[in-house]
């Protein structure tokens, strides 16, 4: 039950939670408040009926029972006198019983003529008396004493008075007043009835009060809410369109890397097909010519040492248009997984160079994109060459290795370095090429180099794309 309530109270809205609180704290400080008061008026109206039967049971003893010793039962003079006062005049009708007491709990006086001369204990508020205090309460009537008067009423407000001797003020006895209820409990329910309505008006005005400004304050915050939701839809479309544009950046870098492959493949092709071919031809053709025109070319000044120059350089010529066909080109690169990649491309730079390289590769690298496989034979490819131009003689280190659904590939050397601040500015096409290639496909490049303290090349690159070519 205590659940289900609770799981209800948590579906309603801020406002109507703290309404509902709000309810709960303020009738339960009514309730709290108006008792306190509805004690505090019945304690102030006891209190003020005990205080007017002091002041008059002393007037009356000092009046006409001053010459009263105490400490034994009156006499017949005496029992006249206070016979007249509380039996036969008009005070009978509020005071219904007095009861006079000496000190040792014996009755010395009752209206009630049967109760004189009975002993009772003294309790608490009739020893409070003889101690010099006056005291009063509302009383049930449970005690051995109120027997009698129990018979007849179910309440009666009780008042102790102590009765002082002239000479000595000493407290010689204790007057008890009975008084019936009917017209304290009446004074005291309009008292009551006058002070819960005054709480009851200032609760609901409170209430009344709080309740506007939790509303206008609900008001701001559901309208607050309302343009937060508003323009938390429009992020959210905005970043869906950054998600797509960047999702379509990443196919786009994905299919250039393959073109651009595709492309330096075609110009191999045709550089093979074209130039190379010219410049062979023009070799054989030369070569015949020489043959031919040996003789008149001896007769002639300087062409025979011409002939063997031209061929010379068109001899370099075709190794260099060979080389750079051969180096654009990646043939079967589909076929190899991306270990194997790596390895090729540092056999392929040993075989070029005659420079051996260090490699530590991680064979689980397997199945890859090609763009990434492309991108990585490409770095490795590079970097060796750069280190060879800048950093002949050392042996660099080539290390490929997986991360979760990524591939590090790390390239380093011990030459004189550089300020990697300075090529940035200087704008060294070799390192802005590697750094695009990274960044085509979502990865992250990072040089580290000073003078003096050699080259290390860091590349990040993802293993899957949405839009990908498997090996």
């Amino acid at each position: 039950m205590l659940i289900s309530l609770k799981r209800a109270f948590d579906l309603l809205s801020f406002s109507r939670q703290f309404m509902l609180a709000l309810v709960a704290v303020l009738v339960t400080g009514t309730v709290v408040i108006g008792s306190w008061i509805g004690n505090q008026i019945e304690s102030s109206e006891v209190s003020r009926a005990a205080s007017i039967s002091a002041v008059y049971i002393e007037s009356i003893f000092g009046a006409q029972l001053h010459d009263w010793p105490g400490g034994e039962i009156v006499d017949e003079k005496t029992h006249a006198v206070l016979d007249r006062v509380f039996v036969e005049g008009p005070l009978h009708r509020e005071v219904v019983r007095f009861k006079l007491w000496d000190s040792s709990g014996r009755i010395v006086y009752s209206s009630d003529s049967e109760q004189i001369g009975r002993r009772f204990q003294l309790r608490k508020h009739l020893a409070a008396a003889f101690a010099g205090e006056v005291r009063s309460r509302i009383s049930t009537l449970n005690d051995a004493d109120n027997w009698p008067e129990h018979a007849r009423w179910p309440r009666l407000l009780e008042v102790y008075v102590p009765i002082r001797s002239g000479a000595h003020s000493e407290v010689i006895a204790v007057a008890e007043v009975y008084y019936a209820m009917d017209t304290l409990e009446r004074e005291i329910h309009a008292a009551q009835q006058r002070s819960w309505a005054l709480v009851t008006f200032a609760t609901l005005a409170i209430y009344l009060l709080l309740y506007g400004l939790v509303r206008r304050a609900s008001e701001t915050i559901h309208s607050q809410q309302r343009d937060m939701s508003h323009q938390l839809q429009q992020l959210r479309t905005v970043l869906e369109e950054n998600d797509h544009m960047r999702e379509r950046l990443r196919e786009a870098g994905v299919s250039m890397t393959t073109l651009n492959e595709e492309f330096l493949i075609r110009i191999a092709a045709d550089l093979h097909d074209g130039p190379a071919q010219t410049i062979a031809f023009a070799l054989m053709r030369l070569d015949e010519f020489a043959e031919t025109c040996h003789g008149c070319i001896a007769s002639t000044s300087d062409a025979a040492q011409e002939l063997p120059s031209i061929q010379g350089a068109l001899q370099s010529s075709l190794r260099d248009v060979r080389k750079i066909s051969s180096g654009l080109a990646l043939p079967g690169m589909t076929e190899l997984s991306l270990a194997n990649t790596a390895r090729r491309a540092v056999r392929d730079f040993e075989r070029m160079t005659g420079q051996k390289v260090m490699l530590e590769n991680d064979e689980v690298l397997d199945s890859a994109p090609l763009a990434v496989k492309i991108t990585v034979y490409r770095l490795i490819q590079e970097s060796l060459t750069n280190s060879w131009r800048h950093a002949p003689g050392g042996q660099p280190l080539v290390y490929v290795h997986q991360l979760d659904d990524e591939v590090i590939v790390t390239i380093a050397d011990q030459g004189v370095g550089f300020d990697t601040h300075a090529a940035a500015v200087g704008g060294r096409l070799g390192l802005a090429f590697m750094r695009e290639r990274v960044r085509l496909l979502g990865g992250v490049f990072d040089v580290d180099s000073a003078p003096g303290r050699g080259t290390v090349i860091r590349a990040r690159l993802p293993l899957s794309t949405d839009e990908m070519i498997h090996a």
